[in-house]
């Protein structure tokens, strides 16, 4: 202990044997051995993980306080030795499809370990997977139930799908040996159905999954026009990675496409987020590009049922049309016949009662024409002048009228039944 020196402010250390840090570093080992003789069950977040050289696993566990919203409230590194990491693994793997990663909730079993150069860790002994895989549930369900809540879980579910769904957008990487195979299965079909594709590239594993996939989606929403629906599509890979398609933002920009979205990302097993709001979702790349094709077979079975149908029909309505002018050929004679019969019947009559109009009306016009003569006839001058009329003119031939129209000294002329008289005008 530390005992203040009389008449100084200045501390001994007395009773105290001095040691090298290495040493007090062996006594805190042997101190921790002795009191953590037990392993226990511990829960927490891997914030780091990776294998490192020969094999040994190397990460840190982290404690979050998400309730009081403290962050990170402990943490301690941990390792797995190579032996024993390569058979949790392949347990942990077997149970949940994933690799240990970071940012993954376990349940591990470890010893208490403390190393003089290394200081303070815990040696995995064992892992609870099911733990894991309860934790991944949860938070797929958490996402689903809040997509639920916002009412867009089924949206894209409820869009048409064209019967011929030939315009594609896919959504894949470029090099992706999945999306080689989807594109040479649709090219190559038996059938020899074609197909507009198109790649919009994206990342599809890794941290950038979720940018970069909705960037894609974005910019196909920009020109919907073009395209009858968006494939998602990713080949082979670490199951881990599925992880990556558990996103609210990533689900929501899916379940809110105005295009059907069909996803294929490459895993025989569980679901992720994205499958659950895609339009339809299928395992594999290979069985996308089947469905598409079986798609186009339906619409050209149903084309062709349609074309035999019409031909069909047509043909029908051809024998029918023959089986009618057949009819009508033996049947027109006759009714031609006796339409000329009673048409040559009408023509007579008419002619018939032609004839009697126009010998009336000659008798008619005849009878008008010797009224008319005689009418002529009673108003011949001639006449009037032998029953003593006269008739006097002036002397430029007009017929006299009125005793104004001469004047003294004017000659004029006057016609009698016999002869004319020439008289001059006294008065």
């Amino acid at each position: 202990m530390r005992e203040p020196d009389s008449g100084s402010r200045l501390y001994v250390v007395s009773n105290l044997a001095e040691v090298t840090l290495f040493e007090l570093n062996t006594l805190v080992r042997e101190t921790l051995e002795l009191g953590f003789t037990d392993t226990y069950w511990v829960q927490g977040e891997l914030a780091e993980g990776r294998a490192g050289y020969g094999g040994h696993f190397y990460g840190e566990l982290i404690e979050r306080d998400e309730e009081a919203g403290k962050g990170i409230v402990a943490k301690a590194r941990v390792t797995c030795w190579a032996t024993a990491y390569r058979r949790l693994s392949r347990e942990f793997e077997a149970v949940t499809g994933e690799t240990l990663r970071a940012g993954m909730k376990v349940m591990l079993e470890v010893e208490v370990s403390f190393h003089q150069q290394y200081g303070y860790s815990l040696n995995i002994l064992g892992i609870d997977p099911s733990y894991t895989l309860g934790d991944m549930a949860r938070r797929r369900q958490e996402i689903l139930r809040q997509l639920e809540e916002d009412g867009i879980l089924h949206d894209n579910a409820e869009l048409p799908l064209p019967l011929l769904t030939q315009r594609i957008a896919v959504i894949s990487s470029a090099s992706a040996a999945g999306y080689g195979d989807f594109c040479n299965q649709l090219n190559d079909n038996e059938y020899g159905f074609h197909f507009s594709l198109r790649l919009f590239p994206a990342v599809m594993q890794g941290d950038r999954v979720e940018e970069s996939v909705i960037a894609a989606l974005q910019q196909i929403a920009e020109e919907q026009e073009q395209w009858d629906a968006v494939v998602i599509i990713r080949g082979g890979g670490a199951i881990s990675d599925l992880s990556d398609f558990d996103s609210y933002p990533l689900a929501a920009c899916v379940a809110q496409m105005p295009l059907p979205v069909i996803t294929g990302i490459g895993h025989e097993r569980d679901e992720t987020v994205l499958d659950h709001v895609a339009h339809t979702h299928l395992k594999t790349p290979t069985a996308v590009a089947a469905f598409l094709i079986d798609r186009m077979l339906v619409a050209a079975v149903r084309v062709d049922d349609l074309a035999q149908r019409i031909t069909r029909s047509v043909s029908d309505a051809l024998a029918r049309e023959q089986q009618r002018l057949l009819r009508l050929s033996t049947t027109l004679p006759l009714a031609f016949q006796t339409v000329r019969e009673r048409q040559t019947h009408r023509i007579d009559s008419l002619i018939q009662s032609l004839r009697t109009v126009c010998g009336a009306q000659k008798q008619l016009q005849h009878h008008r024409i010797n009224l008319l003569e005689q009418q002529f006839r009673n108003l011949d001058p001639q006449l009037l002048l032998q029953r003593g009329y006269s008739m006097t003119f002036t002397a430029d031939g007009r017929l006299l009228r009125d005793a104004s129209q001469v004047a003294p000294g004017e000659v004029i002329t006057t016609r009698l039944a016999d002869g004319t008289l020439t008289s001059v005008v006294h008065s």
